[in-house]
């Protein structure tokens, strides 16, 4: 996609974020408590936790290049999270374009080859999404009794699907030799036998625990006391959701999964909103912020950039 078009959709999406936001307040739609000290506090907490996030999935990121023969700096290999993160925010689709953009963040510093690794990256945390989003629906059952028995049934196949996809994707590269050859040839660079071991379970598994203890830390912010297992069965379900094809980032879907599986746990929806709002603040427009700005330092130190400087 073009840069232009995507700062044109993150600016048009902005724009409409605060429209709504202005248009629930007035209409008294929108519940919000007295903002406190704490409150504060607590989302400023939630940001850091956010940012902290990125930081372990670039080192799932550097570790899987280690694991392929190659070697990455930590702050090359955040950088390359943030790109990673931004694109798939404010790409339809951008998920499965995640891999292309970190791989092409440290193009100029691994010579091994990082489309792999990157493929690994991504559908490792994925795995750890389902599998926590299978958790938390099984052990926290909605209050709305129609529902229970059918996302007890739904959490238990996700997780299965999790657990699958998490100790299945490290075997990637002995697979493909199972496809065509013409299909082979095109996907070989692209997948690589690594096991996830304690180290990777640390790096995804800290990344999970940080982005879902942003949303618990903005609820309590906003005077809302979820259990653990509803927090992670909130998160983990709002964020495969938004992972489907549709509007980049999952825009509405997300906020609209979130916001019911809130109101499904007892949560009133006049008191739901405002936190859904901040928390997506949070979890969407600070990471693609950050993104597009970790993209153009990376573009403004690429080789490329130089030689065309110096040909200027």
């Amino acid at each position: 996609m073009n840069p232009r078009r995507i700062v044109g959709f993150a600016a048009i999406a902005g724009i409409a974020y605060v429209a709504v936001a202005i248009g629930l307040v007035s209409t008294d739609a929108i519940e919000i408590p007295p903002v406190s000290g704490l409150a504060l506090l607590l989302v400023a907490l939630a940001a850091v936790s956010q940012i902290a996030a990125k930081w372990f999935f670039g080192m799932l990121f550097r570790e899987s290049i280690q694991a392929a023969g190659g070697d990455l700096r930590p702050w090359s290999a955040f950088k390359a999270a943030l790109v990673g993160a931004g694109i798939a925010r404010l790409i339809p689709a951008g998920g499965a374009i995640t891999p292309v953009g970190m791989s092409w963040t440290v193009r100029d510093e691994v010579d091994t080859g990082s489309a792999g690794p990157a493929v690994r990256t991504v559908l490792l945390n994925y795995a750890g999404l389902l599998i926590m989003a299978g958790v938390g629906l099984i052990v926290a059952p909605f209050d709305v009794t129609f529902l229970q028995i059918g996302m007890a049934v739904l959490g238990g196949i996700v997780l299965v699907v999790g657990v699958v996809l998490m100790f299945g994707s490290g075997k990637l590269g002995t697979l493909s030799r199972y496809l065509p050859r013409f299909l082979r040839d095109k996907v070989e660079d692209a997948v690589i036998d690594h096991l996830p071991g304690w180290e990777s379970q640390l790096y995804i598994w800290a990344r999970l625990a940080l982005e879902a203890g942003a949303l618990w830390l903005v609820l309590t912010g906003f005077g809302i006391d979820l259990g653990g297992f509803e927090v992670l069965a909130a998160f983990g379900a709002s964020q495969l959701a938004g992972g489907l094809p549709g509007p980049p980032g999952g825009v509405v879907v997300v906020e609209g999964t979130l916001g019911f599986i809130l109101i499904a746990y007892g949560v009133p929806a006049a008191a739901a909103v405002a936190p859904v709002l901040m928390f997506r603040v949070i979890s969407y427009w600070l990471p693609s912020a950050l993104g597009l700005l970790a993209g153009g330092s990376t573009f403004l130190g690429s080789d490329a950039a130089k030689e065309a400087e110096s040909n200027a």
